[in-house]
């Protein structure tokens, strides 16, 4: 599986790589070819591609550059876009397939927990009190 901020990238059948480009990956740090083409927008036949919804637009200008995990929850594809304030995270979780359903949650736990209340129906913060939240810890956590 491979994904940056817009794309998701995976295969059900196993992909070949050869034994000297993980080598030279494990020594050098150099891609594999299939992971250069996948970069570069180039997919094996093999693989489901899918755009990722956008950026969820409270943590947007907090997360310029899109940290996020894709998981696969319930047999469907999540994508949770997160960010750390002080000891809390703020996580919203949303299926790749159905972006407006979604969850957001705030904790000291892992930001997975947005992905898992999403998946059994549990409790998640209106937009407007995860906003709020958010810039109060913002507040109280600037950058230095």
């Amino acid at each position: 599986m491979y994904h940056d901020e817009n794309i998701l990238c995976y295969s059900i059948n196993p992909l070949n790589i050869e034994i000297s480009e993980i080598i030279e990956f494990e020594r050098m740090g150099t891609l594999p070819e299939i992971i250069r083409k996948i970069k570069s927008g180039v997919y094996p036949e093999s693989c489901i591609v899918k755009n990722l919804p956008p950026i969820d637009n409270t943590l947007e200008m907090y997360n310029p550059y899109r940290k996020c995990v894709v998981k696969f929850t319930g047999f469907r594809d999540t994508v949770i876009d997160y960010i750390w304030c002080g000891d809390l995270v703020f996580a919203v979780a949303r299926y790749v397939d159905e972006p407006e359903r979604e969850c957001r949650y705030i904790g000291k736990g892992d930001y997975k927990v947005a992905a898992v209340l999403l998946k059994r129906g549990g409790k998640c913060l209106d937009k407007e009190s995860f906003t709020r939240e958010l810039k109060k810890c913002i507040e109280r956590n600037p950058k230095k």
